[in-house]
């Protein structure tokens, strides 16, 4: 599974203090490992709903940090009991909504997975590029598993009691549209928010105009923008697969990890951009879709009608590819 890279990138919204109109605001701050900025219109309300916006962010990564330890979700990982758990709401709803992406993509999106990235050094532990062997993925494999995680109405039991849940795949999503919930609570009709690259995006920007986000190129030697989208009322999250890789004996190992087969994706998609009403699934389906590929990214996009564009690598170039619920956004 992949560990999010941030490709999506907002384009010519978060600019200095002197070039901003005086009727928008920008909050920005820390959270999950990454920043996060917010601008929306000034309601004078601005020192109330940054720390609004603080004491929320901080409530989800109590929640759902695998970096806190005594954070819910590493207290339940923690736990070998195989009973029913009692979790808060907020986190029973990213791990329902993880499973349902997992259903849907066929196991390509899993939430279990930490214990295989770890093992091919794409974590915590330092393994120093060396290739786990069968037995050890086989072993890895049977332990797994998101069919393996039972959720009940306020509760959740994990079939193996070794088993241990990691959301850092859809969480940030998650905390997006969590604070865009508060934002538009205050009264705005107008904003953008952003976590590490992942955007929501509501009405005008300052010039009156629809916010203007940009799909970064796959190039790997210099940073440069591939697409512009203009949007409004919807959340984007890109995945990519060329900044985070190891190699050895002359051979490619990405960062990607397919819980189906244990091992790093060997395909040719570099990076896949979502659309959807809701970021954390946006979030999540366009990790499932490093796994899945080009070919089954596009087979998923169509019959859940889901707005995808896609950089294929086609011998030392990229092309373009995306479903028909996309071309709309690229006709504008």
């Amino acid at each position: 599974m992949n560990l999010r890279s941030a490709l999506v990138f907002v384009l010519i919204t978060f600019t200095s203090a002197c070039e901003q109109q005086p009727s928008y605001i920008h909050l920005q701050g820390y959270t999950m490992g990454t920043t996060y900025n917010v601008k929306a219109e000034d309601l004078g309300t601005a020192e109330k709903l940054q720390k609004k916006i603080d004491h929320r962010l901080d409530e989800i990564n109590q929640l759902m940090s695998t970096y806190i330890d005594d954070s819910e979700l590493s207290l339940f990982n923690e736990n070998l009991s195989t009973e029913c758990l009692p979790l808060s709401p907020d986190t029973i709803e990213v791990i329902r909504a993880a499973v349902d992406v997992s259903e849907s993509t066929s196991g390509k999106f899993d939430v279990t997975l930490a214990p295989l990235i770890e093992m091919w050094g794409f974590d915590k532990k330092e393994t120093n590029n060396e290739i786990p062997s069968q037995l050890e993925i086989d072993s890895q494999l049977a332990q797994i598993g998101y069919s393996k995680i039972h959720i009940e109405n306020n509760c959740v039991a994990k079939r193996n009691p070794n088993l241990s849940i990691n959301l850092s795949a859809i969480a940030k999503g998650y905390g997006v549209d969590e604070i865009a919930e508060i934002v538009s609570s205050f009264g705005h009709q107008n904003y953008l928010v952003e976590i590490g690259g992942e955007i929501v995006v509501k009405g005008v920007n300052t010039k009156g105009k629809a916010w203007t986000v940009a799909i970064e190129s796959a190039a790997t030697v210099n940073r440069s923008i591939q697409r512009l989208l203009a949007l409004d009322n919807l959340s984007i999250a890109t995945s990519g697969d060329y900044r985070n890789y190891f190699e050895k004996d002359g051979k490619r190992y990405s960062h990607t990890i397919d819980p189906t087969s244990g091992y790093p994706i060997e395909h040719n998609l570099a990076s896949v951009t979502v659309l959807h009403k809701q970021n954390m699934m946006a979030d999540a389906i366009a990790t499932a879709m490093m796994v899945m590929g080009a070919d089954e990214s596009l087979k998923y996009a169509e019959k859940y009608q889901t707005p995808i564009f896609m950089l294929v690598k086609v011998g030392d170039k990229f092309e373009e590819r995306y479903s028909s619920a996309f071309k709309p956004y690229l006709d504008q």
